[in-house]
């Protein structure tokens, strides 16, 4: 492995991890489940009971991480990216919970 090829790992596992912190905020990762289907900005805070500035807040990590986009203006929907985190963080709870 040259040291470009290392380089390039070593960022995509940075990534990968920066990707795994915002989604292992609870409000965050129920935001990610919630818009795997195009929602409103009204429809994420009513039916999540979040408030506005605290929606605004972490949509934004999510959106910097490549996990939320707006679909439209004013739609959020969860990126593919987003929708194969969840997945791995399904699995990786019934392993857990298979060994506990």
């Amino acid at each position: 492995m040259t040291i470009t090829e290392l380089s390039v790992g070593v960022k995509v596992v940075r990534s990968l991890a920066d990707c795994l912190m915002a989604i292992g905020h609870p409000t965050r990762l129920r935001i990610v489940e919630y818009c795997s289907h195009p929602h409103s900005f009204t429809d994420i805070i009513l039916n999540l009971r979040l408030n506005p500035a605290s929606f605004r807040f972490h949509s934004k990590v999510l959106m910097d991480c490549g996990l939320l986009r707006k679909a439209e203006r004013g739609v959020y929907e969860t990126t593919n990216l987003g929708k194969d985190l969840v997945q791995l963080v399904k699995k990786a709870t019934d392993i857990a919970h298979e060994n506990a």
